[in-house]
Parts: structure tokens; C-alpha cells; sequence
């Protein structure tokens, strides 16, 4: 669901919780949990949450109202000791910024108390960054104004000014908003095949302000290696604390290059379907989130449980074009067993067939990713090997 700044809703077709919903006003797109975040839990003002986004602060306050955050009364005016002036501004050398961060309060207030208690403001520093230096840390380093700032021991906003000065074009929302930088996805179609097939099993896609947030909940140190290695390479992989249950959110944000995640496709993409790496590839994706090898009563077999009766139909349908026997069928019945309720039906697709298992597993074993998988499916092998005449 989409809030407008004219106050209109629009649905999107998934579901997306409440936390998520993302308001868009006049270009700004911010997360609601985001807002909250800033705006509750930090602390920050309006305006500096709008300082944040290079909005008017009147797109924050309608964000607010929409997101239903209730505004923090306005708190007493400050008073600020001149002894404890002194020492933050002439004893510890603090700039009118700094001071101003410490309490949460704007510079100029700071500037204010200086002169009411006779404290001489010391004379501004004019910003000597060159325009080749500063488009050297603002663009190619991809530093934010305030990290140029505190190297330099300048203001932010006195950054901002000589950007504008330059001629400067300020980066995007996206970008200014993470201080860590994204690279391009770089792969080619097996690659992107793979990633979409193991993104259908077993990730989470949502957009978020130009970027891509990945994630997903797992008690399995394979899979948080697998997630990682994955997409270590693109943007950073944050590994969360474990909660009750022992699992732990795993996350990263890419850049749009990876927009090909967002969708959830109901059926095999076709231009996977008709090149067979690329089919192998999505197969042992989707296999390393939703697969299972094993061996019982000393026979292999290979198995893929999921709800997408798409995506295991179109696998069952694919495997058989390319000479490999195997069964689609109904797992269970969406209904309630035991305390647990299903929702949908699920549905299995396995090759139990020696010679099926023989013909499928050199082709898919080298594409794996996923440890135990890759063990489970060299025992398979194993098996296989043994008991051909």
C-alpha cells in the first residue's frame, strides 16, 4: 500500500505490512519504519529529518500524520550554562555543529547562547576544498557531507554550500541514505538464473527507496554462508541476533541493478525454461532453499516440497523435456493438523528412479551452493554407484 502526499491509497499486488508501507511525497520516498526510527527512537527533529532527506519539513510533518506518529510536544527552551559552553567551545574545541548534535538542538541556537553569555564566536573558517578534491570525496568515494565535514572540521551545511557553489549535483536519495556503497550485479544469465530460482525458495524481496532489501529468517549456519557469499560481492550482509526460536535474520540492500528479484514469479520464467543451463541453474537455486536428498531402505532419492505449484510443475515439465523421469503430486491438503493450520495445499516433485537420479545428478551437483545439500547429493551418488549392475 502506497500513501500519496494528496492523501490517495493505491494497492500494489503483494500484501505488504504495515511497517513497510512506504509514503511518497513529491519524489521523497520514506520507509515508515524508517521514520519512526529517526523520529522516535533517535530523537531527531523535524527538521533534521528533513535535512536528512533534502525535503521541506512540511513533507515530514504530513508523514507523520499519515503514519499516524503522534508529534512530540515541543520540549522547554534550553539553557545553557556559560561555564559549560566554555568548555565544550573554547576548552574542547567543539564547532557550533558538534555542540548542536550533542543536544539535539540547531547550530544557530548553539551560535545564540555563545553571544548571550559575551562568548566570542570564532571567526567561520572558509572552506578551501578545491571542486576537483570535493567531487574526489562526494562523488568517486561516495563520502556523505557530514563525513567530509568531521575530516575537514567543517559543517555539514558549509559542505553542502561549496557543493552548491561547484555546481555539485547532489546524489540521490538511495544513495545518500547508506553510507555503503553497491555494485552492479555483474553476473550472467546462470548467474541471475540461479539467484532467482534460490530467491523463489527462500528470500524475502521488498523495494525500499531505490534499493533492494533482501532477507531471510534461518537456524542453518549453510545458509547463512550460502546468503552471504551470495551477495557479499554487492552491498554488505548484516547477520542479526537469534531469536526465541534460535533463528537469525540475515540482510543485505542492493542497488537496482537487482530489480530483477522483486518479482515473485508464479511459473518459471520462459527465457530460463528454453536454455538448459540456465534451467539447471534455477533448479539447483531452488533446490539448495528447497531441496532434500537422502537415502532410505538403501535407495536414493531426490525431493522438492513447496506451496509454488508453478514452479514444481514447470520443474517437472522441464525435467522430463530433458529425459529425466519424475513425480508431481499433492503433498497435503491445505486444512488445520494438529495446532498448525495450513493455508495452501503443498505440493512434492521427486525422482526416486535410479536412472532418472543417475542422469540428474552430474548436471546438478556441480551448480549446488548449499553445503548440506552438496554433501547429501554426493551420497546420493554414492548410492547410485553402488548399485548399478
Amino acid at each position: 500500500m502506497l500513501i500519496h502526499g494528496n492523501g490517495k491509497i493505491s494497492h500494489h499486488h503483494a500484501p505488504v505490512c504495515k511497517h513497510d508501507t512506504i509514503l511518497s511525497m513529491r519524489r521523497i520516498e520514506i520507509p515508515e519504519k524508517e521514520l519512526r526510527e529517526l523520529y522516535l527512537k533517535e530523537g531527531l527533529s523535524v527538521r533534521a529529518v528533513a535535512e536528512r532527506y533534502n525535503c521541506d519539513t512540511g513533507v515530514i510533518v504530513r508523514s507523520l500524520h499519515e503514519c499516524e506518529i503522534p508529534a512530540r510536544r515541543p520540549t522547554e527552551a534550553r539553557i545553557f550554562l556559560a561555564e559549560e559552553l566554555r568548555t565544550l567551545y573554547q576548552d574542547q574545541g567543539l564547532s557550533t555543529y558538534s555542540i548542536a548534535e550533542k543536544y539535539k538542538c540547531d547550530p544557530k541556537t548553539i551560535y545564540r547562547h555563545l553571544k548571550l553569555h559575551g562568548i566570542q564566536p570564532r571567526p567561520r573558517e572558509k572552506i578551501t576544498l578545491s571542486k576537483s578534491n570535493l567531487e574526489s570525496l562526494y562523488l568517486t568515494e561516495r563520502k556523505s557531507l557530514q563525513g567530509i565535514a568531521e575530516q575537514y572540521s567543517y559543517s555539514a551545511s558549509g559542505i553542502l554550500k561549496k557543493c552548491k557553489e561547484y555546481g555539485i549535483e547532489r546524489r540521490t536519495v538511495s544513495e545518500t541514505s547508506t553510507k555503503h556503497s553497491k555494485q552492479d550485479f555483474a553476473g550472467a544469465d546462470i548467474e541471475k538464473a540461479y539467484i532467482i530460482g534460490f530467491r523463489l525458495g527462500d528470500l524475502g524481496i521488498r523495494s525500499a527507496r531505490n534499493l533492494i532489501s533482501v532477507s531471510s529468517g534461518t537456524t542453518k549456519d549453510a545458509q547463512i554462508q550460502l546468503i552471504s557469499e551470495l551477495f557479499a560481492p554487492y552491498g554488505p550482509v548484516w547477520v542479526g541476533k537469534a531469536n526465541e526460536k534460535g533463528a537469525l535474520n540475515v540482510s543485505c540492500t542492493l542497488n537496482q541493478s537487482f530489480s530483477f528479484l522483486l518479482p515473485k514469479h508464479a511459473n518459471i520464467p520462459a527465457w530460463i525454461v528454453r536454455s538448459g543451463p540456465n534451467f539447471f541453474s534455477f533448479l539447483a537455486g531452488y533446490t539448495d532453499a528447497e531441496g532434500n536428498f537422502g537415502v532410505a531402505g538403501g535407495t536414493a532419492r531426490f525431493r522438492l516440497r513447496s506451496y509454488d505449484i508453478g514452479i514444481l510443475q514447470g520443474l517437472h515439465t522441464g525435467l522430463a523435456k530433458r529425459g529425466i523421469q519424475s513425480t508431481f503430486r499433492i503433498d497435503r491438503k491445505a486444512g488445520v493438523y494438529g495446532n498448525q493450520k495450513q493455508n495452501k495445499d503443498s505440493w512434492c516433485l521427486t525422482i526416486a528412479r535410479m536412472e532418472a537420479l543417475h542422469r540428474l545428478l552430474p548436471m546438478l551437483v556441480p551448480l549446488l551452493r548449499h553445503g548440506k545439500r552438496i554433501a547429501d547429493a554426493q551420497m546420493c551418488a554414492e548410492n547410485i554407484e553402488q548399485r548399478i549392475p
